[in-house]
């Protein structure tokens, strides 16, 4: 399934920053709980969630230019496509790009084996900058065909206004919580 079959509900630019993982953890599984309701009892896709898109964003400021460099930074995007969910993380790119390590002896290097063994499907694409690293895991809830729909509202699952009203206060802490990390980063 092409991102051209989901429907983007999310995306946020994050520093490049090792502080800024647990944020990115929590924006991740808060984004899919706010946009499909029904994962929350899910706590075996939420682990998995939470698992691989803090292994991808390690790796943009382990890696790339978006943890090397003072200014950098790195963007998650959550999709939502029938019965699956896509993570994709952008980094800021490097001149080799992401690999799959198979010496016993290393003591780091797991992190795209762990990815490869969970998610349900996997890639790279890279770009001008920098690159993509996108996985896939399915749901057990159908999305909505309006959601699904290219030109459908930005209404996801059973979203009413109030429910739209309850997901802004509930953003607020953690928006605050990415201003100061971004704020209280040393230039």
């Amino acid at each position: 399934m092409s991102t051209f079959e989901m429907k983007l509900v999310s995306a946020m630019r994050f520093p490049g920053c090792p502080q800024i993982i647990r944020d990115v953890r929590i924006y991740a599984a808060h984004w899919l709980v706010m946009a499909l309701p029904e994962v929350a009892d899910d706590e075996n896709l939420l682990d998995n969630l939470r698992l691989l898109v803090t292994e991808l964003a390690a790796n943009a400021i382990k890696h790339t230019m978006s943890g090397r460099w003072r200014h950098g930074s790195f963007q998650v995007r959550l999709w939502l496509g029938a019965g699956r969910i896509r993570i994709e993380v952008v980094d800021q790119g490097w001149w080799s790009g992401p690999r799959l390590r198979n010496d016993s002896d290393e003591v780091g290097g797991r992190g795209l084996q762990i990815l490869a063994a969970v998610a349900t499907k996997w890639g790279v694409s890279r770009r001008w900058f920098g690159r993509t690293v996108w996985f896939e895991l399915l749901t057990q809830v159908p999305i909505a065909e309006s959601a699904a729909s290219p030109g459908a509202p930005a209404r996801i699952g059973n979203a009413t206004p109030a429910r739209s009203r309850a997901r802004h206060e509930l953003r607020r802490p953690l928006l605050r919580s990415l201003g100061e990390a971004f704020r209280g980063r040393a230039v």
